[in-house]
């Protein structure tokens, strides 16, 4: 017996597809997960720095963060961005997750419209939703590689709009905003006066060398949010971190005390010691998108080796891949795949497009070999 009962059909979330991956697993089914993007790098080395503060971890941290971890992080990306950074302008959550929840809770207290792009990270439209506001969504265009219309953003931009958010490395398309369009977009939020949301999470993976942080151009209304998750592949110790004007940080921090109190106190302070070796760090990152770039490559030359469309990716951990013809939707084939091919794969529904599918870069190179012939069987 395998598989899963077609009665069950698959549903429109990445958790639920998640879920469904580990049940698989769980039953003795040999899946092939390609749905998160969780990398599966080594972690920089911790075991003795765990040995050496555990006992120090059995209580509270002030919320938002530890104050030792928000001063070197003010520090590394200060020196990083030749910005000037203080630790009042950092805040730490429990995962980027909680920090954008945070974000989102306290600029929509008032309502107010949310701007975001297609193809999207479907978090952002719950939290905006869980948050009372209102989403306008601009969707980009596939001819043009789903690069986001700025002319179009700025007519669409009303008296109504509190917040913009953007992803640059972008999940799921791996397309990166060049310096010219992160100066003007950063610009073009102090005109308008809306806060502009910079989600940089995979920050470390940019193969071309096109990535620039809003930080260069950091301002009050410039909010930028990063994670352990992605850089570090911590993604279990559930930590986050944003930069943002002072004010605002101080209302995150009342509102993260009423919800969890503060970040997990033990992933702070090793993400606290971890940073203070700032050239440890950086040869860490440096590593580790070499790794993933040799994944990349890889990748997109068995795609091209078969004349199987795709969308570039400049940077991140993802590639999205478009659906074989036969295929109306990407949910219809990442079912096939799932029950025919034991591979799991993220459909573009859940990012705001149905013609392509997610898959997850940062992988052993046996499961991306694998699940790419799997996957290829259905393109001719």
């Amino acid at each position: 017996m395998g598989g899963y009962p077609s009665s069950k059909p698959m549903k429109k979330s990445l958790g639920d597809l998640f879920l469904r991956e580990k049940t698989l697993k769980e039953r003795g089914e040999k899946v092939l997960g390609f749905t998160l993007t969780s990398p599966a790098f080594p972690p920089p080395p911790i075991r003795e720095k765990i040995l050496n503060f555990y006992k120090f971890s059995f209580s509270y941290s002030p919320a938002g963060g530890d104050l030792g971890l928000r001063e070197v992080l003010a520090n590394f990306y200060s020196k990083k961005w030749q910005v000037d950074l203080k630790k009042e302008n950092v805040f730490v959550g429990n995962g980027g997750k909680e920090v954008l929840f945070i974000l989102l809770q306290v600029l929509l207290k008032k309502k107010g419209e949310v701007i975001l792009f297609s193809p999207y990270w479907p978090s952002y439209v719950g939290m905006v939703k869980m948050a009372g506001g209102k989403l306008k969504i601009l969707k980009t265009s596939e001819k043009h590689g789903f690069y986001p219309d700025l002319k179009e953003l700025e007519r669409k931009i009303s008296s109504k709009t509190r917040a913009l958010i953007l992803n640059s490395p972008c999940n799921p398309t791996g397309r990166v905003l060049r310096q010219k369009e992160v100066e003007y977009l950063a610009d073009l939020s102090q005109k308008r006066n809306f806060i502009l949301i910079s989600d940089e999470v995979y920050e470390i993976y940019d193969f071309e060398n096109l990535y620039c942080s809003f930080l260069k151009f950091f301002h009050k209304n410039i909010f930028c949010v990063f994670s352990a998750s992605k850089i570090f592949s911590l993604c279990g110790w559930r930590l986050g971190w944003g930069f943002g004007d002072e004010k605002l940080i101080e209302e995150m921090k009342s509102y993260q005390n009423d919800l969890s109190t503060s970040p997990h106190t033990l992933s702070q302070i090793l993400m606290r010691e971890i940073f203070r070796e700032e050239k440890k760090v950086l040869r860490y990152f440096s590593k580790n998108k070499k790794l993933a770039q040799e994944r990349r490559d890889f990748v997109i030359n068995f795609l091209k080796e078969r004349k199987i469309d795709f969308i570039f990716p400049e940077g991140g951990i993802a590639i999205f891949i478009k659906i074989p013809s036969k295929f109306k939707n990407a949910f219809s084939f990442s079912e096939t795949l799932l029950e025919k091919e034991k591979v799991s794969v993220a459909p573009g529904e859940i990012f705001g497009h149905k013609k392509y599918f997610r898959m997850n870069l940062a992988l052993p190179f046996e499961d991306l070999k694998e699940g790419l012939k799997r996957i290829a069987r259905y393109y001719s």
